[in-house]
């Protein structure tokens, strides 16, 4: 009998599960992959460290990731990031504001944009949220007539902040509550030193284990439901009993193992009917250094932003070589299409290898 069953092993659930085992809960993390992470997993490459994708961490060392290292008593130190730039199509590098003094430096903007720009973030500092809810992306910023810069600025953050290239289907109101988050804490973005492997996963899963167990490649079939409490959880012919069950599963496939029809919470009838966040990611492990900028670098045809995270922590790649990540998000649908996929990929590519001409000749893989 664990005091806890933890279904999927992604980040939230090593979280959760890491403080629980940490304070003295017996832990049993259950995992149908055969890795931990979900999404934050990290893939050993020849020397190279590859993140799923562009992980950088939002509000840095004051997140909530941070939070429950310290609890679990593993300080962690965060690299901020440098300057970041939307590249234009004549692949000219403008300034892209991370702070509100980057609105009054930024080529991006008109002086009236910057003004505007500025009452905005004004406003949400002092946690005026109110027009962002229920709206859009799309439907608020046509609402604020917020045109020419500022909605190329915009559209962009909401791309790479809410993972999300479509503006008309995207929430204000999530959109309004990270960039207030930032404003409050100073921090847009930071990452972990060491990277993520040794600086995140590794001492979650290790606190996990100091009380309990992670079964990885494992894949829990229902859960078992007595007098409208949970008690267990059922793997083929096994039954495995716990005295609270917690959910880290995409939302969406909640109604795999659960009786969707019995839950009376409607946030949660809501949560599986969500739209999930996809895209393309591409690394590109690099021999030598083909720039120093370590900030976000942003396109805007394909939509898509990427980083040297390899000038962000040393030990992502072996020495004397980069590690460049891109990432383009995109419409769950579009991804169900292999046509589109690959014109995206090359789209990308294509455009990537523009911008750094040397590339092409220092590729490894």
């Amino acid at each position: 009998m664990y005091d806890f069953i933890i279904v999927g092993g992604g980040i939230a659930g090593l979280e959760l599960g890491a403080m629980l085992s940490y304070d003295g809960s017996t832990v049993l993390m259950i995992e149908q992959a055969e890795h931990v992470g979900g999404r934050t997993f990290v893939h050993s490459k020849d020397g190279f460290e590859l993140d799923n994708g562009i992980h950088l961490v939002r509000f840095g060392r004051k997140s909530a990731v941070a939070d429950v290292l310290r609890h679990i008593g593993k300080e962690i130190s965060f690299k901020p990031l440098g300057k970041s730039y939307v590249i234009d199509e004549d692949n000219r590098f403008i300034l892209f504001p991370t702070s509100p003094s980057g609105f009054l430096t930024s080529g991006l903007f008109k002086f009236s944009e910057r003004l505007k720009a500025l009452q905005i973030m004004i406003q949400l500092k002092r946690g005026k949220e109110e027009g962002f809810d229920r709206y859009t992306v799309e439907e608020w910023m046509r609402g604020a007539g917020i045109d020419g810069g500022l909605r190329r600025y915009f559209s962009l953050v909401c791309a790479s902040m809410l993972v999300c290239p479509i503006p008309s289907v995207a929430s204000a109101q999530a959109l309004a509550e990270n960039i207030a988050m930032v404003l409050k804490t100073g921090i847009s973005v930071e990452y972990p030193v060491h990277g993520w492997q040794k600086d995140i996963i590794a001492p979650l899963s290790d606190a996990i284990r100091k009380n309990g167990e992670i079964r990885t490649g494992t894949k829990v079939d229902s859960v078992i439901i007595e007098n409208g409490i949970a008690t267990g959880v059922r793997i083929k012919d096994t039954v495995v009993n716990a005295k609270n069950i917690i959910m880290d599963i995409p939302s969406q496939e909640l109604g795999r193992i659960l009786d969707i029809g019995r839950l009376k919470d409607e946030r949660l009838k809501t949560a599986v009917g969500l739209v999930p966040t996809s895209g393309i990611s591409i690394d590109y492990a690099i021999d030598g250094r083909i720039s120093d900028i370590d900030g976000l670098l942003y396109l805007e045809d394909p939509m898509s932003f990427g980083c040297f995270v390899s000038n962000l922590s040393s030990g992502i790649a072996p020495a004397g070589k980069s590690l460049l990540t891109w990432f383009c998000p995109i419409h769950n649908e579009d991804m169900k299409q292999k046509d589109k996929i690959k014109n995206y990929q090359q789209k990308l590519e294509n455009r990537i290898e523009g911008i750094f001409p040397s590339l092409k000749t220092k590729i490894i893989f």
